[in-house]
């Protein structure tokens, strides 16, 4: 009686880890591992990501013009209280957090409506190009669309 409590109790306990971790939700973090590179306003923009757990992505961005550094962000995507999460702080500045509010045919959009700019973070990975967008809420006015491939140092 003992042993099969304790099987029902490990196989319960393996099939909630299995919807948690559904494989389906961890798709993009984990396709965004590696280096993304490509020219964004004229300017060599670089992505990087890594898995620092099995629910956190962290990444780091670089722009640059004639090989000086312009800007440079710390990212991270994880999941926390049901949610997943972008956060990001460029140049050191303070952190913003932005909350995933849709994952539709592989592309997941995060969104932070009190946040000056941007508002919405869009990104989506097709192979070796990774797309993605930052926008305002509405999409339409100031956006700025990125299509990066995958770098010579990705997986």
């Amino acid at each position: 009686m003992v042993r099969s409590i304790l099987l029902l109790a490990s196989m319960l306990s393996l099939h909630t880890q299995a919807q948690f971790l559904d494989a389906r939700s961890m798709e993009l973090p984990y396709r965004l591992v590696g280096t993304w590179e490509g020219e964004v306003d004229g300017m060599q923009y670089t992505e990087q990501w890594r898995a620092a757990g099995p629910r956190t992505y962290e990444g780091e961005a670089h722009m640059r013009k004639a090989g000086q550094m312009l800007s440079e962000e710390r990212m991270r995507i994880t999941h926390f209280a049901d949610q997943w999460l972008f956060i990001a702080s460029t140049g050191g500045a303070r952190i913003t957090s932005f909350v995933r509010v849709e994952e539709k045919d592989g592309a997941w959009v995060f969104e932070n409506r009190e946040h000056d700019f941007p508002q919405r973070i869009g990104y989506r990975v097709e192979g070796d190009t990774l797309r993605a967008y930052i926008a305002l809420l509405d999409d339409q006015g100031q956006r700025i669309d990125f299509v990066l491939r995958r770098g010579r140092s990705s997986p």
